[in-house]
């Protein structure tokens, strides 16, 4: 069983008795926002996330560890849930073994190279620097996305160190995932209405869909080799 949930921000409406299904640390950080767009969108994504185990009939009980990761502890895969979300978008992935899902905006910046430089591997690098201008946006975004939701799934977030996952496309149009872990690792990334991504990654070899019709499946790929 794999579902994965992704809507603009704005459609997402609140479920019934919301709070009482945080844990103490979420419902003090919820209580401390001032910024109405961020808590806006700190409740859209738990309010996804909470329709996935209801969808299943599980008691939405949403735990966060101190690192970030999301614990569904009434779920029979304890870390097999996952939320994102931009200032747009939110998204809620829920399945087998550790889950991990990212949503990201598609940015224009004049440092991106210098970012893909600093924090990607040298041939992510070397590939993003051979695209032309206006392609290196979405793949950077790409590479992103999908980095983001394997350290997700694996529980460590951006901490665990970008380079920890390689991914390279191919000169047959495939796209190739290596990770100094042994173990296996899926992901699968979609652009979104041409301004953003979605990934969802997992440890466990699982169909996921979106079923948003302004999605497109660009990466699905797994690990099956070391760097």
């Amino acid at each position: 069983m794999a579902s994965l949930l992704l809507r603009r921000i704005g459609a997402i409406v609140q479920p019934a008795h919301f709070e009482q299904w945080l844990d103490d640390h979420q419902r003090v950080r919820l209580s401390q926002m001032a910024n109405p767009a961020r808590r806006q969108q700190f409740i859209a994504a738990r309010s996804l996330a909470i329709e996935l185990l209801q969808a299943q009939g599980v008691e939405p009980q949403l735990q966060q560890h101190a690192a970030g990761r999301p614990v569904a502890s009434a779920w029979h895969a304890s870390e097999g849930l996952s939320w994102s979300h931009t200032e747009y978008w939110a998204a809620a992935a829920l399945g087998e073994g550790r889950v991990g899902v990212d949503v990201e905006l598609i940015r224009t910046r004049a440092t991106l190279l210098n970012i893909a430089e600093k924090y990607f591997t040298p041939n992510e690098y070397l590939w993003l620097a051979s695209l032309s201008e206006s392609a290196q946006p979405q793949a950077f975004a790409t590479l992103w996305v999908a980095k983001e939701a394997l350290l997700k799934a694996l529980g460590t977030g951006l901490v665990g160190g970008l380079a920890r996952f390689e991914l390279t496309y191919n000169d047959d149009g495939r796209w190739q995932l290596r990770s100094t872990d042994e173990q296996a690792w899926y992901v699968q990334v979609w652009l979104i209405a041409g301004q953003a991504m979605l990934a969802v990654a997992s440890d466990r070899q699982q169909t996921w869909s979106c079923d948003s019709p302004d999605v497109q499946l660009v990466l699905n790929c797994q690990h099956h080799n070391g760097l």
